[in-house]
């Protein structure tokens, strides 16, 4: 899988881990991210984010593109001195366990945002934090929200970048 290849586990790529919990991406199969290598350089790849800024979860309770559940989203779930949690819940409906591989599936994605890098996730914090409240308006416009939308959505996403520097 693109998270637990050991080739791949490098700064950049737990910079990918953390933005898919920063947008509190829950669709994260293997078809929607990868780690190419092109000319012995590494490609990290999400080609499908379509699944965030709402709540993660089972098919039941998770959300996309509703402010208030992005905001009441709970981010960092747990610090060690080395490493970062970060809040991904993607743990199927019970009765899913029938389907043993949907169930698997989605069970191994609640991984990709657990034993992150500290000094890799205050990395990527430290990067974001360069983008101005404008242009991460931009980016909301663009996707097509309403003002008050556009508003909250920064605020949120300026509130996780701001606990992803204080790690």
């Amino acid at each position: 899988d693109w998270f637990e290849n050991p080739f791949a586990q490098t700064r950049e790529l737990n910079g990918l881990r953390v933005m898919m919990a920063l947008l509190n991406n829950w669709d994260l199969r293997t078809i929607n991210n990868a780690v190419d290598e092109v000319g012995g350089e590494r490609h990290y790849l999400a080609s499908d984010v379509g699944a965030t800024f709402g709540k993660t979860g089972n098919i039941l309770t998770r959300s996309k593109s509703v402010l208030h559940d992005y905001a009441q989203a709970p981010f960092v779930d747990g610090t060690t001195p080395d490493t970062v949690d970060l809040v991904m819940h993607s743990r199927p409906f019970f009765l899913s366990v029938f389907d043993v591989w949907y169930y698997r599936e989605r069970v191994r994605m609640e991984s990709v945002t657990r034993h992150i890098s500290r000094a890799d996730a205050k990395w990527l914090g430290q990067r974001l934090a360069l983008l101005s409240a404008d242009q991460l308006r931009d980016g909301f416009r663009a996707g097509g929200y309403t003002p008050q939308e556009v508003e909250g959505f920064v605020q949120v996403v300026q509130r996780r970048i701001a606990q992803l520097n204080a790690l």
